[in-house]
């Protein structure tokens, strides 16, 4: 069984969902309070930090190139389109616009799972754990058994 390899940014990029999710769900609830205000966007922006910082030049936030190329690259789309409408949403918020708010949290939270679930999916899919299937290969020959037997 091939043990389950998981990057350090696809840890980080999980954890962030979890505590952006627990940030929407208290604004939900609470009416966009000032805490769940800022666990939504400390968790956007390290992912924001983890998405960008390794284009310029931090190399153990990068991610090696394999599975589903069109998958990365229609998550890196969800993923930019869940920050414009986290954006969208605060700026709703500013405004005291509550109904909109949480159009626009509810939507970047089904953009945010959608393109999270791409992102892992197309990294680890297509990867054959068994590429060949085992040869059998007796430790004794037939032969050989026989003759020890007699």
């Amino acid at each position: 069984m091939k043990r389950l390899s998981i990057t350090l940014p696809e840890a980080i990029y999980c954890i962030c969902f979890i505590c952006y999710l627990a940030g929407s769900s208290l604004a939900l609830i609470e009416h966009g309070t000032e805490l769940s205000l800022w666990i939504m966007f400390l968790t956007v922006m390290i992912s924001f930090a983890t998405r960008t910082l390794p284009w310029v030049g931090i190399k153990w936030l990068r991610i090696e190139k394999k599975g589903v190329r069109w998958g990365w690259w229609m998550s890196l789309l969800l993923q930019f389109s869940s920050w414009v409408t986290f954006s969208l949403a605060m700026l709703y918020r500013l405004g005291r616009n509550l109904s909109p708010f949480y159009l626009w949290i509810l939507l970047t939270t089904l953009l945010w799972a959608t393109w999270l679930l791409i992102f892992i999916y197309s990294l680890h899919a297509n990867q054959q754990t068994n590429p060949e299937p085992p040869q059998y290969q007796p430790n004794n020959p037939p032969s050989e058994t026989i003759q020890k037997e007699v």
